[in-house]
């Protein structure tokens, strides 16, 4: 079929126009109110961010951003992909810092030794390389503001546009990681930008709309690897879309024809891109250092006879690659004397799998895992989501999937059933990842809830009485209200309905609430109580010392540690203190003195002092 036809059929014409909606606002009052929003959100980010050092993350991004364009080299993180790191370093490398490049932490590719040279001992201001590296992801976080209004907005008209941004402006845990150096955010604007543009191809079918959809897809695959989820959205929902939605003297091998071009024009626009990213880079796997490293550690647990004491999937790996067997031979082949075109891609690809396998040590509830829980981030989105937007999104669902509201559904808002498809679908596909470490990790699914909460409260406003307004004003302003209450500490921000962040530790820890963002907090609180010196144990990859934090050992279990023996003020990440080797838990027998950010807590044990027992 032609790409330049446009479908007879378009659920959007059908739909009624834009000029007869109940509740239209001028172009000049919708702009300036989401940039009002956008204002709000900026300044809450930026302000906040100021006074929080680097996340554990942070330093491996920003530095890997700075080395990706200096050197074109791709070794440091690349368990993710380079877009929002290049942003991050672009930014850095505007304010001129001194970077050391011939260093061991370089020649070893030590992402974690690199990081922390480059912050604090290569005479930078580490703070001021933060700022200029997070400004950016302010900037993504605020696009991705813009893109669900418009989501909102083509879906329900402007006020709905407003309603969802404005609600996605004001959630916590936008607020917290949308100023990080990560690649949570980003990758939820890739989402919704790629969804975006996908939803308009359907409805018209043209050249100029198949090539802007192959590079929107191919950016947000650069922006982190849960983006891969993609390539089955861009099957299922065109194949859905054209069931529902026929287009004239449609069968079953136009269809097929159709999600053809789109998965092409995908992977055209993947390799184009990648290419460009990756500056063009080819290599080979028996030039990697990493893999080199590997194949000798392989070869020492085969000759010292402990293979069968390894984990099962490294057993397999190690029999898949044993070079006496033809299936070893092909594999090696492949893998190290193949040229492979942007190389690191795939190689951060097969490591981030490889780590999904073996899992990663978390913790909820009270309990750790290496291998997670299917229901984590089902009691993640319950105990980090504000309470009012679940309130919100329990009324909008009841409503939107009613009997009387399916031709709404379907028929009239085409676009929002493509949010909420993807975001279930993507939120069914999280259950089986074995990383549980945050519900930044299901950012991608937020934007169409938001929507839906634009729907729901703008139908409100339109078709209710006063009284029914009065109440939709109260809720709003509640759900703002808890927004601004957790300033400046949203990573640590947990909903009402559990009790707030001082219950936060019995459910989750971790980026949840501790990344190791509240040293400069800590150190405010020193000054301002005369506290010299503490015994610390710190979760975090900020530099103690950097920041004038004098710290003595912190006792352990093993030690003896009455309040007499401790004898100091101890201040302990709160994800160190729930450590699953126990260490710290003696601690608990004590109510903190003070909780800094939410993520770390003070006992004053100085003059054998005992603080109160907790009871709970």
């Amino acid at each position: 079929m032609d790409p330049s036809h446009t479908d007879v059929y378009s659920p959007i014409q059908q739909a009624a126009p834009r000029s007869t909606a109940p509740f239209v606002i001028s172009k000049k009052v919708r702009i300036s109110i989401l940039m009002c929003i956008l204002l709000l959100m900026g300044t809450l980010e930026i302000m906040s961010m100021r006074g929080e050092t680097q996340t554990i993350d942070e330093g491996v991004h920003l530095t890997a951003g700075v080395s990706y364009l200096l050197k074109w080299d791709f070794r440091m993180n690349e368990e993710h992909p380079p877009l929002i790191k290049d942003l991050a370093g672009l930014s850095v490398l505007l304010v001129h810092p001194h970077i050391l490049f011939d260093t061991p932490a370089w020649r070893e590719g030590n992402e974690w030794a690199f990081a922390h040279d480059f912050l604090y001992l290569s005479g930078n201001n580490a703070d001021r390389i933060l700022f200029a590296a997070r400004i950016p992801m302010v900037l993504v976080s605020l696009a991705l503001a813009c893109m669900i209004y418009l989501w909102g907005r083509r879906i329900g008209g402007d006020l709905v546009g407003l309603l969802a941004a404005g609600w996605y402006a004001f959630d916590p845990n936008f607020l917290a990681h949308g100023r990080y150096v990560t690649t949570d955010v980003g990758v939820a604007l890739g989402y919704a930008v790629a969804l975006y543009v996908l939803v308009r191809l359907l409805e018209k079918w043209t050249w100029k709309r198949i090539v802007a959809f192959g590079i929107t897809f191919a950016l947000a695959q650069m922006t982190k690897f849960s983006a891969v989820f993609l390539w089955i959205l861009i099957i299922v929902i065109p194949i859905l879309w054209y069931f529902i939605y026929p287009i004239e003297g449609q069968t079953l091998k136009k269809i097929i024809k159709r999600v053809l071009t789109i998965f092409a024009s995908a992977l055209a626009g993947f390799i184009v891109v990648t290419f460009i990213i990756y500056g063009g880079q080819v290599a080979y796997g028996r030039d990697d250092i990493r893999l080199q490293q590997l194949m000798v550690q392989r070869s020492i647990i085969v000759s010292d006879g402990t293979l069968d004491q390894q984990r099962p999937e490294v057993q397999k790996v190690i029999h898949l690659t044993d070079p006496q067997t033809a299936t070893g031979r092909f594999i090696n082949r492949i893998v190290f004397d193949t040229p492979v075109p942007a190389w690191s891609y795939f190689k951060g690809l097969s490591k981030l799998i490889s780590h999904d396998i073996g899992g990663h040590l978390a913790y909820l509830l009270g309990r750790y895992s290496y291998v997670g829980w299917w229901w984590y981030f089902p009691v993640a989105f319950l105990v980090k989501t504000p309470l009012v937007t679940i309130v919100f999104l329990l009324a909008a669902l009841f409503v939107t999937m009613s009997r009387q509201r399916k031709e709404f559904f379907i028929t009239r808002t085409p676009g929002l059933w493509v949010l909420l498809i993807s975001a279930l679908l993507y939120f069914l596909w999280s259950l089986t990842s074995k990383i549980n470490l945050g519900v930044r990790h299901i950012f991608p699914v937020y934007p169409a809830l938001f929507v839906l909460i634009g729907c729901f409260a703008a139908g409100l406003w339109e078709k209710s009485s006063k009284t029914f307004r009065a109440v939709l004003v109260i809720l709003v302003a509640g759900y703002m209200a808890t927004s601004l209450a957790a300033y400046p500490a949203y990573t640590a921000y947990f909903s009402e309905a559990i009790g707030g962040s001082n219950n936060g530790p019995k459910y989750l820890v971790d980026s949840n609430i501790d990344w190791g963002q509240d040293v400069k907090r800590l150190k405010t609180y020193l000054l301002q109580n005369n506290i010299p010196h503490v015994c610390m144990s710190y979760f975090g990859q900020a530099d103690l010392p950097y920041y004038g934090i004098d710290y003595r050992y912190l006792p352990t279990s093993k030690d003896p540690h009455t309040p007499g023996d401790v004898n100091c003020v101890v201040a302990i990440s709160v994800t160190s203190l729930l450590s699953q080797d126990q260490v710290y838990w003696w601690l608990k027998d004590y109510t903190p003195d003070a909780r800094i950010g939410g993520s770390i807590y003070i006992y004053d044990f100085r003059g054998g002092r005992t603080p109160a027992i907790n009871t709970k």
